[in-house]
């Protein structure tokens, strides 16, 4: 029995990757067995499905500060910490498993989404887009306010869809046009990857800390759950968050510049805290 084995070297490694493929699916598995982190890992990667992209190529990552305000309130806003502090019922050790499994996809979705967004600017009308963004982003705001939603408000997930369908419809207006040329494999497209990767170096480095930037937040709440149960009213970190989403979409829309937009995160969380739970104690 053992002699095939020996001999047969390519077979036991693969069958040896296969297993180790099957355990780590099974830890995956594990990881989101629970509601709670089913849903934690839909509201931190939803974004990506229209909503995100479309926000970098209407110049929502304008600075540092504006990618990490973005970040903090996109990626691990209201809804993801209220997710952690209300159904994510688990050890920290599991908890932070699951948001390093959302971040091996999310971080690399993050500059794809820069690169995509980069090349889909000579392609989409922007200024249309920054316009759309902005209600967007104010709708996102109220239902991030309002516990219960008016049926006339639509949610997150057909606000993505919606500008994923306008912004392939944009494209291929623009192709039909002529006013865009698609690059076909063999006819250039490593270098067209290659001069994105390096021409946007700090469009993509901004993207990704944006996702850090959520990710490190969603991390905390981890962390510190049991201790911000007792003392964060999450209901005043959602008005915070939804009057950053307000001044980003107003931002990106050129109504206002350099939004204090990093600042009033800050402030949302301190002002977040019941001092007088803390005083009671």
């Amino acid at each position: 029995m053992c002699g095939p084995l020996r001999d047969g070297g390519p077979t036991v490694s693969r069958l040896l990757a296969f297993l180790q493929l099957r355990k780590e699916l099974a830890t995956v598995k594990q990881l989101l067995a629970s509601g709670g982190a089913r849903a934690l890992a839909v509201v931190m990667l939803l974004p990506f499905a229209g909503i995100y992209p479309s926000m970098v190529a209407t110049g929502a990552l304008s600075s540092l500060s504006s990618a990490v305000a973005l970040g903090v309130v996109v990626f691990g806003g209201p809804a993801a910490v209220a997710i952690v502090l209300a159904e994510l019922d688990t050890t920290k050790t599991r908890g932070l498993q699951l948001v390093c499994l959302i971040g091996a996809v999310q971080l690399p979705a993050a500059a794809i989404s820069a690169a995509i967004a980069t090349a889909s600017r000579a392609a989409i009308w922007v200024d249309g887009f920054a316009a759309l963004t902005m209600i967007v982003l104010f709708v996102i705001a109220f239902e991030i306010v309002n516990t219960s939603t008016p049926q006339w408000v639509p949610s997150l997930q057909t606000v993505g869809y919606v500008l994923v369908c306008l912004l392939f419809l944009d494209v291929i207006v623009s192709v039909a046009r002529g006013e865009v040329t698609l690059l076909r494999p063999g006819n250039g497209l490593v270098a067209w990857v290659w001069t994105v990767a390096t021409t946007e170096r700090v469009l993509i480095f901004r993207s990704v800390v944006a996702a850090v930037a959520g990710l490190s937040l969603v991390a905390a709440t981890v962390v510190s759950r049991s201790l911000l149960l007792d003392h964060i009213i999450v209901q005043r970190f959602k008005i915070g968050c939804a009057i950053v989403l307000c001044l980003i979409g107003l931002e990106v829309a050129g109504i206002v510049t350099n939004a204090p937009t990093l600042t009033v995160t800050v402030i949302s969380l301190v002002l977040a805290v019941n001092v007088d739970e803390i005083g009671g104690k």
